[in-house]
């Protein structure tokens, strides 16, 4: 009789072992499966409001604003905007390098702010400064959303909570708890 080759040697019989002891597995990762329970968490998103504010008349620094703006208003974590509401605000100031080559060079510099409205004041987050060229404005541009990313994340808490709607049980029963206290209150000053 013959027998096949991979059938003479030792490894055959681990092998058959190894199969065999496989074909349980998936019915204990179904067991494990189904007593875990199954309500995910939602993931809130990332949207923050927030503004580029661009102060210089350099080719390169507005180049950059540009292009800051551009990489802003593509990302799915913010939202460019302009009115009147609570948002990061990126100040950012740029001057040519050298006057008589201004598209050799630009230095620029960035603040990072937080204000809930334009008469409010501005609460200081971060700032940078540095030099550019032609060359680097796509990856500086970069660098400030990213930056701008990891602010956002950092300071989120000063965003104001949204008011939630009360309902009308809550608000009987906080009616006659306020009812009740003004009464005791009464009591005590008599």
């Amino acid at each position: 009789m013959l027998v096949p080759m991979f059938c003479r040697t030792s490894v055959f019989p681990l092998l058959c072992a190894a199969l065999l002891s496989l074909s349980s597995v998936p019915s204990a990762v179904g067991a494990e499966n189904a007593s875990l329970p199954d309500n995910p968490m939602p993931i809130a998103p990332r949207n923050s409001p927030v503004s580029v504010e661009h102060e210089g008349d350099d080719a390169l620094g507005a180049r950059l604003s540009t292009r800051l703006k551009e990489l802003l208003n593509g990302s799915s974590l913010f939202q460019l905007q302009e009115k009147d509401t609570p948002k990061f605000r990126i100040l950012l100031s740029s001057s040519s390098e050298f006057r008589d080559r201004p598209a050799v060079g630009s230095a620029y510099s960035v603040v990072w702010v937080f204000s809930l409205s334009d008469a409010t004041l501005r609460h200081y987050l971060a700032r940078e400064v540095g030099v550019l060229t032609p060359e680097q404005v796509d990856d500086i541009a970069a660098r400030l959303v990213e930056r701008t990313d990891n602010l956002a994340v950092r300071y989120s808490y000063l965003f104001p909570k949204p008011k939630s709607q009360p309902s009308a049980q809550g608000q009987s029963g906080d009616a006659r708890k306020s009812d009740g206290s003004a009464a005791a209150a009464d009591r005590q000053e008599k």
